[in-house]
């Protein structure tokens, strides 16, 4: 741990500098005098708009020609990537080692990070190449880019948003592809990969017009993983994810981005303190509360993908926040080792209730409940599980103590073989103690760094932002019990559950100004429902379309069911169903009529598209037929304007 920390430090820094060196390196004007493919906004006549952007065949695409001049003005940054799992299928790139490395590994999202052109959720790409035990089937470039532009400069990023506007061609933006509805990629599409923008800068008296104190710089690909050594090194504490591979400067932060600390310091979003960013027009510009500061509101929780690219962020540190956190679990099994029989599946939704009175109690001390709810089999047996890490932010082991102690009697009650959780205060050592425990005693279990990340595949997921409301009195827990039963029992909708207790207040929060779902300052829990085991496993065959429609429709009839009791609630957009009938309403409120009049001023030509991201009804993706998708949207197809 001590060699990773000497050969990282040089990453990190305390710098006077807000921008980062490659931040430095801009295009200008001159340049682009004699190259109008990649001329700004406004410098010169723009190019008519289209019906639908350009895709390879179509007679307005770039020559060879064109890529190679467009290549050798980015320094040779371009990249033609293949799909990733390529290596399986017959043709001059099958390696059957690689392929075997490949499928050994296909469900670990480290691979995809690295990777170019490669996502988590590999359904909305069409899944038209996934590592396969069957070389003779069909492998296509499907809703993967073409191109990648390799950015490690704004120079190269802008070059990259000026050759799409002015070209016609579709653009999308990849940090880590860590995203559960496919906005990182694109049929036909130019990438920007901004991945490789990494560092962190530390201010220890950073200053703006509405703030004075601790703050941290990083880039716009830095990660999760990215952020254990350097709050270690300067011995504070900023948001991040949870997921070691999440890319923080991209759709976590710019869709509210929740973490530990979520009832204790609010969102990721609602500490921002300033963001440089390219825009549609090809600018690099500054956002913060007196530049630009339309801008600055929407892009703090307006959706990632959608706005500009992000290379960098200023936001707030705070002081080390230690964090008690132990772990509670029960279920309707026998536990292993035990006499017990198990319990009824009646009295584990009798422990489950009592669960969400103890949640109000967890968010009231600014704590966050991490729970699942999952099915389990042993033997022959099949049964339901509950695991929750509960973590309370600045408390202490006896605080934790008091507030579990009611739902534990209640469990013992039931018939529950209870067992008094192990209780641990986490927090991040100061740089002169040992350094060889920094980063394990980081964080909880839940949020430390993951052996493989997440797991990639072709799971649908839906959420719900469940508002107080549905905490405060028997009746309303009852209803929300038996709502969550019905979408988890073998007997109802059959999936699993995962659940986070916070309420990001705004109180709790600062009062920010920001473009966050309004449905988050109410919330006492943001609670998914999703297909259990729906990863690749190399061997069954893909799911075809109409299959995958079914089980989306089926997943959104469950849904309803939640959001018919949740009135005033919504959704949180980096892990919800992009493809709800009601996105607008359930990602931003009464929010959403002011983002998109901000999306058409700051980007008229449609230049960066995301799915069911303000503003983005104007367009669809349309078929090889011609025709819009129906209730899944895939990215295999060409982008087109609706109106």
């Amino acid at each position: 741990m001590l060699l990773s920390a000497l050969l990282f430090v040089s990453w990190f820094s305390t710098s006077l500098a807000v921008n980062f060196d490659w931040e430095d390196v801009q295009l200008t004007q001159a340049e682009t005098a004699n190259y109008s493919a990649i001329r700004f906004a406004g410098q010169g006549a723009d190019p008519p708009a289209q019906e639908c952007r350009y895709i390879p065949g179509d007679k307005a695409w770039p020559s060879d020609a064109e890529w190679i001049k467009f290549n050798e003005t980015l320094g040779g940054a371009l990249l033609r990537p293949l799909p990733l799992a390529s290596v399986c299928y017959d043709g001059p790139n099958y390696n059957s080692v690689r392929c075997g490395q490949l499928k050994n590994s296909w469900i670990s999202m480290n691979i995809h990070t690295e990777d170019p052109i490669s996502v988590m959720s590999q359904w909305s790409t069409g899944s038209s190449c996934v590592a396969t035990s069957n070389p003779n089937s069909t492998c296509t470039q499907g809703g993967y880019p073409v191109y990648v532009v390799n950015a490690t400069t704004v120079r190269q990023v802008q070059i990259a948003v000026n050759f799409a506007r002015n070209q016609n061609i579709r653009l999308v933006v990849k940090n880590s592809g860590h995203d559960f509805n496919g906005r990182s990629v694109g049929g036909g599409a130019l990438s920007v990969w901004v991945h490789n923008l990494k560092g962190l800068n530390y201010h220890a008296n950073y200053t703006s017009s509405n703030y004075s104190g601790q703050a941290v710089v990083y880039g716009g690909g830095f990660q999760a993983q990215d952020a254990y050594l350097p709050m270690w090194l300067y011995n504070i504490t900023f948001l991040v994810a949870g997921g070691p591979g999440v890319g923080i400067a991209g759709g976590f932060l710019q869709g509210a981005g929740h973490s530990t600390y979520t009832s204790y310091y609010g969102l990721a979003a609602d500490h921002v303190l300033s963001i440089q960013v390219v825009t549609a027009h090809g600018k690099f510009i500054t956002l913060n509360a007196k530049q630009n500061p339309d801008l600055f509101w929407a892009i703090r929780g307006g959706g990632g993908g959608n706005w500009g690219i992000v290379t960098s962020v200023v936001v707030k540190a705070f002081p080390v926040t230690p964090i008690a956190s132990g772990v509670i679990t029960f279920g309707t099994l026998p536990r292993s080792g035990s006499n017990s029989t198990g319990v009824s599946e009646d009295n584990f939704w009798e422990g489950m209730r009592a669960y969400w009175e103890t949640a109000v109690a967890i968010v009231d001390a600014g704590g966050l409940g991490y729970s699942f709810i999952r099915h389990r089999k042993s033997g022959n047996a099949t049964g339901i599980e509950f695991t929750v890490t509960i973590s309370l932010p600045n408390r202490l082991v006896s605080d934790y103590r008091n507030i579990t102690r009611p739902l534990l009697i209640k469990l013992q009650s039931l018939g529950f073989p209870v067992t008094i959780p192990k209780v641990k205060r986490y927090y991040v050592p100061s740089p002169d103690s040992d350094p060889n425990a920094a980063i394990d005693a980081l964080m909880p279990n839940h949020v430390q760094p993951r052996a493989i990340g997440d797991v990639t595949g072709n799971t649908l997921i839906a959420s719900r932002l469940w508002p107080r409301t549905n905490f405060e009195t028997p009746e309303a827990l009852d209803e929300m019990n038996a709502a969550i039963r019905d979408a988890i029992s073998t007997s109802g909708g059959g999936y699993t559950f995962h659940g986070m207790n916070y309420g990001p207040s705004l109180k709790v929060s600062g009062y920010p100004n920001n473009a966050v779902n309004p449905a988050f300052r109410n919330t006492l829990m943001h609670a998914q429902g999703y297909e259990a085991d729906a990863w690749w496993d190399t061997t069954s065959p893909v799911v075809p379309f109409p299959t995958l429609k079914e089980r989306h429709d089926r997943l959104q009839s469950y849904m309803q069911k939640w959001r018919d009791i949740t009135p005033g609630g919504g959704s949180y957009i980096n892990e919800g169903d992009a493809q709800s009938p009601v996105w607008q309403a359930e990602f931003w409120g009464s929010k959403y009529g002011r983002l998109v009049g901000i999306k058409r001023k700051w980007d008229p030509w449609g230049v960066f598209f995301s799915i069911s991201t303000p503003g983005s009804e104007a367009w669809e993706v349309r078929s090889s037929s011609g025709g819009g998708y129906d209730g899944i949207y895939t990215q295999d197809g060409r982008l087109c304007r609706v109106y």
